[in-house]
């Protein structure tokens, strides 16, 4: 058991020491791979049965209701916009 207790004192150590080695790069787009996915599914139910179906197919998937409101609308999210390029 003590060897366990080890084993993962210095696994939590090791990860401690890599992560402060390894700097993410700036996350551009979505973060959520899985919610961009249930967006695009849902703009395609949006054009094909309409927004209602769309709204719906995003609340039983727990898409944010405000998010689904974006997409709906057509704005995008500042950090989306290509302006400053």
């Amino acid at each position: 058991m003590s060897h366990l207790i080890s084993s993962v004192s210095t696994a939590k150590a090791l990860a401690g020491a890599s992560a402060a080695l390894i700097v993410p790069p700036p996350q551009v787009g979505r973060p959520d791979s899985l919610t961009a996915q249930r967006i695009q599914v849902g703009l395609v139910l949006c054009q094909m049965l309409g927004e209602q179906a769309a709204a719906s197919y995003l609340a039983r998937q727990a898409v944010d209701a405000k998010v689904a409101q974006r997409v709906f609308s057509g704005r995008r999210r500042a950090s989306d916009d290509d302006s400053h390029l």
